[in-house]
């Protein structure tokens, strides 16, 4: 879920190897979600639709997704994806 600058959950865990889907699910505002490392970006949208991104954790680690709207990430929009062994 996105909002007005924050990402619900803001902490998302998973298995190195796992095909992961996320659903943006935007409730107000003009928002994306983007992962860099696994070069994921989801459309920028509009409240009240919903974005999917699918992708392979190939890496472990902890990395940052954020909002790439305007100045969104700097006024906190982000979280983490958690990658295990």
């Amino acid at each position: 879920e996105a909002g007005k600058f924050y990402f619900k959950p803001n902490e998302i865990q998973v298995k190195k190897g796992e095909k992961i889907k996320i659903v943006l699910n935007n409730k107000e505002g003009f928002h994306d979600l983007v992962l860099d490392v696994f070069n994921v970006q989801t459309p920028q949208i509009q409240g009240g639709n919903t974005a999917e991104v699918e992708f392979t954790a190939e890496k472990s680690g902890t990395f940052e997704y954020y909002c790439s709207v305007g100045n969104h990430r700097q006024m906190g929009m982000v979280g983490k994806l958690i990658v295990s062994e």
